[in-house]
C-alpha cells in the first residue's frame, strides 16, 4: 500500500503543477481582459475629447479643426467597436481559461482526498497492527507467568 500511495502522491504533484500552469494562463487571460477594458476606455475619452474640441471649432467658425476632430471621433468610435470585439473574444476565453483551471482544482482536490483517505486507513492498519502485536506479548507474558505457577504448585 505503501507505493500505491507514493504513486498517488507523484499524481498529485503533476496535478498540482497542471493547477497552477491553469492558474497562471488564467491570470494571463484576466490581465488581457482588463488590457481590452483600459484600451476601450481610452477609446471612449479620445471620442469624448474630440467631441468638446469639435464643439469648440464651431463655436469659434473653425471648420479645418471641426473637420480633424470629426475624423478623429469616427476613428476612434471605430478603433472603440473593434477593441469590443476583441474584448468579447478575450472574455470568452477567459471564461474558458476559468472552468478548465477549476476541472484542474477538482481533480487536485480529488486526488487529495483519496491521498488522505489512503493515508487514513494506513495509519488505521497500522495501529491495528502494534495493538495485536501488544496484545500478543500480553497473552504469550500471561501463558509463561500462568505455565510458571503450575510449575511451582506442581
Amino acid at each position: 500500500m505503501r507505493t500505491g500511495l507514493e504513486t498517488m502522491q507523484r499524481l498529485m504533484s503533476l496535478y498540482t503543477a497542471v493547477e497552477q500552469m491553469h492558474s497562471s494562463e488564467l491570470q494571463r487571460m484576466m490581465a488581457a481582459v482588463r488590457e481590452a477594458q483600459q484600451a476601450i476606455g481610452v477609446e471612449q475619452e479620445m471620442v469624448r475629447t474630440a467631441r468638446a474640441e469639435g464643439r469648440g471649432a464651431l463655436l469659434t467658425g473653425d471648420r479645418e479643426r471641426w473637420t480633424t476632430t470629426e475624423i478623429q471621433q469616427g476613428t476612434a468610435a471605430w478603433r472603440q467597436q473593434d477593441l469590443k470585439k476583441i474584448h468579447r473574444e478575450r472574455e470568452e476565453l477567459n471564461e474558458a481559461v476559468r472552468e478548465q483551471y477549476v476541472a484542474s482544482r477538482l481533480k487536485r482536490e480529488q486526488i487529495k482526498r483519496v491521498i488522505d483517505d489512503i493515508a487514513a486507513r494506513m495509519g488505521t492498519e497500522e495501529g491495528r497492527r502494534t495493538q495485536a502485536a501488544s496484545d500478543d506479548r500480553f497473552l504469550a507474558r500471561k501463558r509463561w507467568t500462568d505455565a510458571r505457577e503450575k510449575i511451582r504448585e506442581g
